[in-house]
């Protein structure tokens, strides 16, 4: 039964690509209107980030949710993500002023009823319909959530991280410094500081909070929680940085998983992450949706052509653990090739 759930899960996954690169489409067109250099940065990450918005679309299918309503909001947070991503990386501004400004509209965008503001008001380049768009765009769709109010004040916890992380990692040339001494002061001993900060960067949590918020009982949210930080999360973004080591070498960013002591130590903690991921997942209410989850990040990660180049199939092969997963990376890999999956 499970196996079959999975499978289903799967196809109504891969059968909604393309409704979420029709939404990317329409915020491209939105985004083609911007002066630059904000309008290059936000069809680059609309382009080189479109991966984000499909896997994170797979929530959009958790039971009893509404997908026409989650895919669109998936894809309108992220892409205010991988926006405000490449406004803090790559138009060389170091102000944590400017960046703290910036990720107010990502806490806005999970906050029905707050009013727009200035949010390129410390920033030296501006615009004034990408990012509100985005925004009220949220604010809409989580109104048709029936119970998010059950579920809002987690996301925004989940959310003030990753705001925070976005800010302190951005800024030269003491980032790390920053993230250590907020780590150490908000976080527990339990992981390494840079696998804390892995565990801030990913959206997944609040994705899934969105979620149930179609349903009234929050019964074992906290275990749910605690699955997805810094587990889930965590494994998510780690594996984000692994395929990005040569990339962010290249352009002088912020790598987490370059603070192991050495590559050895790297691998055996990201299958450490793997098997956590999935022990928690195990326990949790519709088990099989998260299980598939991180079999999904290891594939969807897994099967990037940068894991080709820089020779990092060993690790990904290690941390798939069943036939399923191998089989969702094949398939992966293959719906790459077709340039079917971004």
């Amino acid at each position: 039964m499970t196996l079959r759930q999975k499978v289903c899960l799967l196809k109504k996954f891969i059968g909604t690509i393309p409704i979420v690169k029709e939404e990317l489409q329409a915020w491209t067109k939105v985004a083609q209107q911007m002066l630059e250099p904000l309008r290059t940065q936000a069809l680059l990450s609309l382009e080189h980030k479109a991966f984000h918005c499909v896997g994170g679309s797979v929530y959009a299918h958790y039971p009893d949710a509404d997908h026409k309503i989650l895919l669109p909001l998936i894809v309108s947070l992220q892409t205010i993500s991988d926006y405000l991503d490449n406004l803090c990386d790559r138009l060389e501004v170091t102000d944590p002023r400017a960046f703290r400004v910036l990720h107010q509209s990502f806490l806005h965008a999970l906050t029905p009823g707050a009013p727009l503001e200035d949010y390129y008001a410390s920033y030296p380049y501006s615009e004034d319909v990408y990012l509100n768009t985005l925004v009220r765009t949220c604010q809409e769709l989580l109104d048709c959530i029936p119970f998010y109010n059950l579920y809002q004040n987690e996301a925004l916890r989940l959310a003030s991280y990753y705001c925070e992380l976005q800010v302190l990692k951005h800024v030269n040339p003491k980032g790390d410094e920053l993230l250590q001494n907020w780590i150490l002061q908000t976080f527990g001993s339990q992981l390494r500081w840079h696998e804390w900060a892995a565990a801030t960067g990913s959206t997944l949590g609040i994705f899934l909070l969105f979620a149930l918020g179609f349903q009234e009982s929050s019964e074992q949210i906290e275990e749910t929680l605690a699955t997805y930080f810094p587990w889930i999360q965590g494994l998510h973004i780690l594996l984000d940085y692994l395929i990005d080591l040569d990339e962010d070498e290249e352009f002088g960013d912020l790598n987490f998983t370059v603070f192991y002591p050495s590559p050895q130590s790297r691998d055996e903690n990201l299958i450490i992450f793997t098997r956590q991921s999935y022990r928690q997942a195990s326990r949790l209410p519709h088990a099989f949706f998260h299980e598939t989850v991180v079999s999904g990040l290891i594939a969807l990660y897994g099967s990037d052509p940068k894991v080709r180049q820089q020779q990092l199939h060993p690790i990904i092969r290690s941390m798939a653990p069943d036939r399923f997963t191998e089989l969702i990376l094949q398939l992966c890999k293959l719906l790459r090739q077709l340039g079917y999956l971004p």
